[in-house]
């Protein structure tokens, strides 16, 4: 069960879409909901001249200004269990040190944002903690400038991407645990990649699809979700299953949550970085930065 979530946000209007998101699942699952801005100090700046101190200090005001403002909107949110925090310290750094303080059991965070506050951030703050974090998070891509804080959110259908290993397994638990508080139904899809030679044949529906591995790759791989949906089936859910050819995993996940209408799209993350993630690519990073939906990641390394 989610018992604490952590919304972070960094000062800016669209920092706040991930919140609507946060306060519906916390409130469907009697959660407490932590909001934190990290104050970056001077000393963490690009410059750590003397003439930086009075800058900071007026950073300081303006994010008390601005967290005092939220505390009175997000009091008028029904159902709202929040507390608000003014931390201090590198940005993705010290979210992850929150999450470990206060056993965060859920991080929602929304991919646009970040910005006057935390320019000296370098990098992604989501993608950092998507590597860094043992529990799961859900990014989310919403762009309202004024976002409605006590505006419903429900997840009613998910989509769970699997490639037949125990590693991607891993997003199970976490999406029941998310789509389990709207009693959702569950889509488990499998991308078979055939060779690029047999693409276009396999696309036609005629007697020119090549026989042997390609067929073998699709009755596997649907014995293999039909099993885990069984399994799943057996806990009172109601699950889907679907097998699709193409070239391009990550657009096929894309393409398949937008086709099957899915409010959420679960996938993990093997939390590859450097070269090693540079070279081979991610799926999950290709679904995460394409998705029009909110999705819920794990790292599963």
């Amino acid at each position: 069960m989610f018992h604490t979530l952590l919304s972070p946000v960094d000062g800016s209007p669209f920092s706040e879409n991930a919140l609507p998101f946060a306060l519906n699942i916390a409130a469907r699952a009697d959660a407490k909901l932590h909001v934190g801005l990290v104050h970056v100090p001077a000393t963490f700046g690009e410059t750590a001249a003397a003439h930086w101190a009075d800058f900071d200090a007026e950073t300081r005001q303006d994010e008390e200004k601005y967290l005092g403002e939220l505390r009175r909107r997000l009091a008028k949110v029904p159902r709202a269990n929040v507390e608000i925090h003014h931390l201090e310290g590198i940005v993705p750094e010290t979210l992850a040190e929150e999450v470990v303080e206060r056993r965060v059991d859920l991080v929602v965070i929304n991919a646009h944002g970040w910005g006057y506050m935390s320019r000296s951030v370098v990098g992604s703050v989501s993608d950092y903690l998507m590597r860094h974090l043992q529990v799961p998070l859900l990014v989310v891509h919403a762009s309202q400038h004024d976002p409605e804080l006590s505006r419903p959110i429900a997840f009613r259908r998910v989509l769970l991407p699997l490639d037949g290993s125990p590693l991607a397994e891993r997003i199970v638990g976490p999406a029941r645990e998310l789509g389990g508080l709207w009693e959702a139904q569950y889509r488990l899809l499998r991308v078979v990649a055939p060779p690029r030679k047999f693409l276009s044949a396999w696309s036609d529906d005629s007697a020119r699809r090549p026989p042997g591995v390609l067929d073998k790759l699709v009755q596997e791989s649907t014995i293999y979700l039909e099993g885990l949906a069984q399994r799943l089936r057996g806990e009172s859910l109601t699950v889907e299953t679907q097998v699709v050819i193409g070239q391009s995993p990550a657009q096929a996940i894309l393409d398949e949550a937008r086709a099957a209408d899915c409010d959420v799209i679960a996938i993990a993350t093997r939390g590859r970085s450097g070269l090693p993630r540079l070279l081979q690519g991610s799926v999950a990073d290709k679904v995460i930065r394409g998705a029009h939906t909110p999705v819920l990641v794990c790292n599963a390394s």
